[in-house]
């Protein structure tokens, strides 16, 4: 197999396993706390760990052979790389950070808007490299024009979105958490369906 589409393969089975965890972690761990839910939210967050540091790899070899995309891989790249810290926050010092006691809980919320910090610029980076892609595949016909337009609206939506979330704390956690994902989702399919291109 070509090793771009490879690349560009990778990326996008780990996109579609982070939407699929985003989605169990919704479903399940919304409304449970830290500790009671730390035996699923810790396996969640060590997949989505793997994924992410996967994909980082994937997306910097297509970068690499793919030149007249480099930024929309860049960006992926950089995604990955910032949504692997904000799991890792997440799977070194939720627990003990929560455990330390309430007394702790100002230091407990400091890491968790940090942690999402870099969520929010993941998701961002998401949404434009959603918008990339999905110029590349706009001139294109049939299913790859309406998934290019599907991957342009949600990576308009989830890069302002999540843009707009950075000095707010907590406040959009959930809308900018469900526009990265359906952006996430459009991306990955966009990506399965990348071909090589030359500048």
């Amino acid at each position: 197999m070509n090793t771009l589409i490879s690349n560009n393969r990778i990326v996008a089975l780990t996109l579609f396993i982070t939407v699929a965890t985003q989605l169990l972690y919704v479903a399940t761990l919304t409304e449970v706390g830290i500790v009671e839910g730390w035996p699923l939210r810790s396996t969640i967050w060590t997949i989505e760990t793997v994924a992410f540091t996967v994909m980082a790899v994937a997306a910097l070899g297509a970068m690499v052979q793919d030149s007249a995309r480099r930024i929309i891989w860049a960006a992926l790249a950089v995604s990955a790389l910032f949504n692997t810290l904000q799991a890792g926050i997440g799977l070194s010092m939720f627990l003990p950070a929560t455990e330390a006691g309430p007394e702790f809980g100002p230091l407990m919320q400091t890491v968790l808007v940090g942690a999402f910090l870099f969520f929010f610029v993941a998701k961002a980076l998401i949404g434009m490299a959603g918008i990339g892609l999905g110029l590349s595949l706009w001139s294109k016909g049939g299913a790859a024009k309406a998934v290019g337009l599907l991957a342009i609206i949600t990576g308009i939506a989830a890069a302002a979105v999540n843009i707009l979330a950075l000095p707010q704390g907590m406040a959009l956690v959930f809308p900018a958490g469900a526009a990265g994902t359906i952006a996430t989702l459009f991306v990955a399919i966009a990506a399965w369906m990348a071909q090589p291109q030359s500048e």
